[in-house]
Order: structure tokens, then C-alpha cells, then sequence
């Protein structure tokens, strides 16, 4: 509620003659102000023993004090009004003073605007929500956030770091340059939306040299972010536009792939997926038996090692396989039916389901039978 004064212009004269001539009288000529809806008092200097008969033109009511030296307006309307008091001397000659006049113009609530990003991201900072300039009393309020720069009395910006997930808002309010504030501060909804969760998924372990390895994120997703460990070589995909990943891996030991990607709400993941890769290096196959070897030996046995699965056993032409040489055979026995050069070799499946990159083979001579000459006799 603001207070206004009628300053009476001749009021030391008025004093000096009211008790003669049973009359006084003011006038202004600068408007007073008010803002809309607001409560406003208005007085004269008492004469004791007089009344006050007070006169609005129209844009509010007068609520208390008829009839005295003082009375409460409602404002109601915005525009310009006049207010008239007249005073009559009761108490002396009964005479009707000259009216005095204020005028009075009420001015509309201002109607703060506010303007920022929305929707957000969780942990978003740098979020800059923004006001009319040139007014003062900037009362600024956030919920579900924490103010890191203006957002002061002085301010029409408030710079925002958003700390909780869900429906939140920033308002503001002030009192522009005609003293008036908006009966309720303006509010502005943002959405603040959760970081993703990424998922990364492919092989693990692999062998080293592998190809064809993919790995995948989740689709539908823009600005995918992906690295490989130097151990590995990406073959397929991998770009910003890609949810997979094809790599062979190169280098037997500890190796990484990782992602991260903007999704539908145009958030990013605090921090890329890393993806942990086991690179197994190639089994080193051996395989030992007999040679030289005669021909249609028997019996003789090549051995691997053991324990391992899918072993792949081939002999050349010139031999027979009498027992072993099957998929769970860690060694074969082997029938060399033809003197010539021959060869045994194996691969297999060690415990981390790894291959060689070729069969181990192993070179066997087989030596002709000598041929002994017909036994004489005379």
C-alpha cells in the first residue's frame, strides 16, 4: 500500500485565513500514480471540526474514511481518474471549501516475461533464462535446480545447472519502472530430462585375429561416439550414424570398445560405455611321432596335446588311420602303406576356443622294405 499526500499549494495562506473567511482550497497539476489492484491512501491537513466530502471519477472505490480528512481506494481500472475532496467548516461558519483536485493515473501490473531452454538434460549447466530489461527488484525463484550465475535483485538473467529429473520451473517477478509488480510472478516450466543409460553387447572372449566381431548399442540414436583400443581394426560401421561396430581384433591382450550417443531428448550419457574385450592369442600347435618309417609299419602313433576339443585330423594318401584321429582323439595311429614322402597334421580348439591360423603338419619319410635277393643252393 503506497501513501499519497495532497501538498496543498497555498496551504499557509489557508491556515492563516481559514478561521475568517471559512474557506480553503488546493489544486495540483503533476498525476499521481497507482497501480492497478493496489489498496492506496489518500489525505488532507485536518481542520478540526470539518468534514471532507471525497469525489472519484471512476477505476476504483473508495473503501474507508468518507467523509473524513483521510480515506483507502481500491484501484480497480488502469487509466487516468481524478479524485476531488471538498471541505465544509462545521464547526465555524458552515461554509464549503473549494475543491481540490489530484489527479491520478493507475497504471496496468507488468507482466513479466521469461525465456529459456527447455527441455534440458540432468546436470545441464550454462542453462540461461532470461527477462525484461531496466526494472528493478528482480525476485527470481528455481525448483529442481541451483542458480551459478545473475538470478539477483539486479539481474534480468538467472543461469541455471539443473540437478533433478522431472517437471521443474524458474520464475521471475520485478517492479517496473512505474513502481508496480505483477500480482503473481511469471513461471516457466522446463522438463529435465535423464541422461541415457547405453548398453554395449558383442563377443568376449574372441581370438586374436578374429574378424567379423560386432558390437551394439541401442538404435534409433544420432552423434554415436565410438573408440577402439589400439589392439583392434573396425572393418564395418563405427560412424556417427551407426548403433554397430564390426573390428578384428589384432593383438592378443586386454582391449576396449567403447560408445556413447545423443538420444530422443537430445541428451548424452555422462560418460561413454566401455565395453571390456578378452583378445586370446592362437593355440601353438605340436604334434610329434615317428619318422622315418618303414613301409607297412603299423602301430605308429602321433601325438598332440591334450585336453583340448575338435581336434581335425588329416593324413596324406600313403597311410591308413587304424585308431584315433577323431574329434575328441588327441592322437591317431597311423598304417604307411606307401614308401614315399607322407604327412600327418592336426588342429584343434584350446580352452579359450581358439584355432591355430593353419594346421600343425608333420613331415613323415617312409622308407621302401629292402629287397633281398632269392636264397641259392647247388
Amino acid at each position: 500500500m503506497k501513501t499519497k499526500l495532497l501538498f496543498l499549494r497555498w496551504i499557509m495562506l489557508v491556515i492563516l485565513l481559514a478561521t475568517a473567511m471559512g474557506t480553503w482550497a488546493q489544486s495540483t497539476t503533476d498525476p499521481d500514480h497507482a497501480c492497478l489492484n493496489s489498496l492506496e491512501n489518500y489525505w488532507v491537513i485536518n481542520t478540526p471540526g470539518s468534514s471532507y466530502n471525497w469525489v472519484l471519477s471512476g477505476g476504483g472505490t473508495i473503501t474507508a474514511g468518507q467523509g473524513t480528512d483521510q480515506i483507502s481506494v481500491n484501484w480497480t481500472s488502469t487509466g487516468p481518474y481524478i479524485l476531488t475532496v471538498t471541505e465544509t467548516f462545521t464547526s465555524t461558519t458552515g461554509c464549503i471549501g473549494v475543491p481540490v483536485i489530484l489527479n491520478i493515473i493507475v497504471d496496468p501490473l507488468p507482466i513479466p516475461l521469461l525465456a529459456g531452454p527447455t527441455p534440458v538434460c540432468i546436470n545441464s549447466n550454462g542453462n540461461v533464462y532470461t527477462t525484461q530489461l531496466g526494472m528493478t527488484g528482480y525476485m527470481w525463484n528455481v525448483v529442481g535446480g541451483t542458480i551459478t550465475a545473475g538470478g539477483t535483485a539486479t539481474d534480468n538473467t538467472a543461469t541455471i545447472t539443473w540437478n533433478t529429473i522431472g517437471a521443474q520451473s524458474v520464475s521471475v517477478n520485478y517492479t517496473d519502472p512505474a513502481g508496480c509488480i505483477a500480482a503473481a510472478a511469471t513461471v516457466f516450466n522446463v522438463t529435465v530430462n535423464a541422461l541415457p543409460v547405453v548398453t554395449l553387447n558383442g563377443p568376449s572372449p574372441v581370438c586374436v585375429n578374429s574378424t567379423g566381431n560386432v558390437y551394439v548399442t541401442e538404435v534409433g540414436m544420432t552423434s554415436y561416439a565410438w573408440v577402439v583400443s589400439a589392439g583392434g581394426t573396425i572393418t564395418a560401421g563405427g560412424t556417427a550414424t551407426d548403433n554397430t561396430v564390426t573390428i578384428t581384433w589384432n593383438i592378443a591382450a586386454p582391449q576396449t570398445v567403447s560408445v556413447n550417443y545423443t538420444n530422443g531428448t537430445n541428451c548424452t550419457a555422462a560418460a561413454s560405455t566401455v565395453f571390456n574385450v578378452t583378445v586370446n592369442p592362437l593355440p601353438v600347435v605340436t604334434l610329434s611321432g615317428p619318422t622315418p618309417v618303414c613301409s607297412n609299419s603299423i602301430g605308429n602313433i602321433y601325438s598332440t596335446e591334450t585336453g583340448m576339443s575338435n581336434y581335425s585330423w588329416v593324413v596324406s594318401a600313403g597311410g591308413t588311420i587304424t585308431s584315433g584321429g577323431g574329434l575328441n582323439d588327441n592322437s591317431v595311429t597311423i598304417t604307411w602303406n606307401i614308401a614315399a614322402p607322407q604327412t600327418v597334421s592336426v588342429n584343434y580348439l584350446n580352452g579359450t576356443n581358439c584355432t591355430a591360423a593353419t594346421p600343425k603338419i608333420l613331415n613323415v619319410i617312409v622308407n621302401p622294405l629292402p629287397s633281398t635277393s632269392p636264397i641259392w643252393h647247388n
